[in-house]
């Protein structure tokens, strides 16, 4: 009886997953605080972060973050970054509900659907930052990994600046580009397996469920190291104290657009089962 027992225990956690397999999720139906899921929201409302001189713009709101309803996934995420405001971040998977700091040897598959517009329509055609691996100073990439849209959403990878005399920008690689149009959602899982060694870390990269090819589509002084079948890519992705994820709109460009960003099934989990869109299983 007891040999049976354990039978079906393992019979039905291989039929049926855990789903502790999700180690961390911001779910809006669950809650409508920020801190819930998120470190913070980063609102740019505090004095580096300006756009044209040192300190806040005089009658410029903070960035916002709110649920909304959407026709298509109902309750997402929601947050609008205002004209002549440099930020509007969700901050780090340390909320008070669900909590999740990375480290060292974690391998997590990062999923999200995503959308991006203006309030007044402005086509976005400067490269604005919307999504950061970042690291935590003192530091050496400043952000390992990040994605960037001015019309086409790209990814791209950062190399290490011992030297600390290379700009960031020169250690660029972009490894994947595509014309996304704005209000249009998508779906996105960034698989980052978390490592210090210079090409020790691995990320993958999946558009709408579909695995995509990467490569070193446009560098100066760094490059990647790229799978044979260009799945796959090896980068140091673990740099600084920690690392952790922002979500937004950030950098100087963003300054001029007034923009919004919106969120559904943010979630991070050990496999990539678990975190693939529902619509593309």
């Amino acid at each position: 009886m007891k040999k049976l027992s354990v039978f079906l225990f393992v019979f039905f956690i291989n039929i049926f997953p855990s789903s502790a397999e999700i180690i961390w999720s911001a779910d809006p139906n669950k809650s409508n605080k920020v801190t819930d899921f998120f470190k913070r929201l980063d609102d740019g409302n505090y004095p580096q972060d300006y756009c044209k001189v040192k300190g806040d713009e005089k009658g410029v709101a903070a960035s916002t973050a709110s649920i909304v309803t959407d026709p298509r996934y109902g309750k997402v995420w929601h947050i609008n970054k205002p004209i002549n405001r440099k930020r509007g971040e969700f901050a780090r998977f340390e909320g008070k509900i669900n909590h999740l700091s990375p480290k060292e040897g974690d391998d997590l598959y990062i999923a999200w659907n995503w959308k991006i517009d203006t309030a007044d329509g402005t086509k976005i055609d400067k490269e604005i930052t919307v999504f950061q691996w970042k690291s935590a100073s003192p530091h050496n990439q400043n952000y390992p990994i990040n994605m960037e849209y001015d019309g086409d959403l790209t990814l791209n990878v950062f190399g290490a600046d011992y030297s600390k005399k290379v700009g960031q920008f020169k250690r660029r690689a972009i490894l994947w580009r595509k014309a996304i149009p704005q209000g249009e959602w998508v779906s996105l899982i960034v698989r980052v397996k978390v490592n210090k060694d210079d090409f020790g870390g691995v990320v993958q990269f999946w558009f709408n469920g579909e695995l995509q090819q990467l490569d070193n589509l446009k560098t100066k002084l760094y490059q990647a190291k790229i799978s044979d079948d260009k799945k796959s890519v090896f980068h140091r992705t673990n740099d600084g104290r920690f690392v952790y994820p922002k979500w937004g709109a950030y950098n100087k460009k963003s300054c001029q657009y007034n923009v919004n960003i919106y969120y559904h099934d943010m979630k991070v989990g050990t496999t990539l089962e678990s975190v693939m869109p529902i619509q593309n299983h």
